[in-house]
């Protein structure tokens, strides 16, 4: 698992602005590996409607306990923003360490005189040491529960030999009232995932890997079978962990439009 490391060091933060005589955002170190004792997050925006909901961009950083989590250094560009993962898929994904405990997760923009100066919002988590934290932005990121944010723990062992893990995450909140989606394969010849709600968190479950051929997932209504999106030639390697996920928005269809409601994956490990 490739993980990114973010030092605490209260004492020399303090000296550090002593010296300087103005606050400095802290860097990402990375790439680290096997954090003892800290806890692993990893961060999805999945909300197409983020603009609309929160009156910010959304082009943000997301800082943990005032600590920049997303730049490895202070100005580069805003690493989150719809359609995109942290840690990113150039640094393998996986996870960010951050302090266990209850842990401030804040969301910011710039501001006219200071970076990252404009908060949109702040979630207070409370993360176990050593414990895989997936926090996917939806656009009921403001509501009071876990399961709609969506914020969930990633509970898994590494897939045996042949196999991979797999789960399956319903993102479109705003998908048409009480209507269900399934999940097909063709490799497999078979649904993965059936009657699945919004908001709805699959447990992983271990498939068969087959390095020879890629597989092609649909997603259906169900009860109707209208197909909804198709992911094409998607590749899953043998032990490796990761989760499917259906994101955008439910009022529109057009493949012109990238927050329509599509298909996509990440790997945790």
């Amino acid at each position: 698992m490739r993980n990114n490391s973010i030092f605490f060091a209260t004492g020399l933060a303090i000296a550090v602005a002593g010296m300087i005589g103005c606050k400095r955002d802290f860097s990402l170190v990375s790439p680290v590996h096997g954090v003892d004792g800290m806890a692993q997050l990893h961060i999805v925006d999945a909300s197409p409607n983020f603009r609309k909901v929160y009156g910010q961009s959304d082009s943000f950083n997301v800082f943990v306990n005032g600590v920049k989590a997303t730049a490895f250094t202070p100005g580069t560009a805003y690493v989150l923003t719809y359609n995109s993962n942290f840690p990113t898929v150039s640094s393998g994904y996986g996870y960010v360490s951050v302090a266990p405990g209850q842990d401030a997760i804040k969301l910011s923009v710039a501001g006219t005189v200071n970076p990252d100066s404009i908060p949109i919002i702040t979630l207070n988590k409370t993360l176990q040491p050593n414990q895989l934290y997936s926090l996917i932005i939806t656009d009921s990121l403001s509501s009071g529960r876990d399961s709609s944010q969506i914020f969930v723990q990633d509970v898994y062992q590494q897939p045996t030999t042949g196999f991979y893990n797999l789960r399956f995450v319903h993102a479109v909140l705003n998908d048409t009232a009480g209507k269900a989606i399934d999940v097909w394969s063709t490799r497999s010849n078979r649904y993965l995932f059936t009657g699945i709600k919004p908001g709805t968190v699959t447990a992983f479950t271990q498939y068969p890997y087959n390095g020879l051929y890629s597989d092609t997932l649909y997603v259906r209504r169900t009860g109707t079978g209208q197909g909804l999106d198709t992911l094409n030639s998607v590749n899953f390697s043998n032990q490796r962990t990761y989760t499917l996920y259906f994101k955008g928005n439910a009022g529109s269809n057009s493949n012109a439009d990238i927050r329509r409601r599509k298909l996509a994956t990440y790997v945790h490990q």
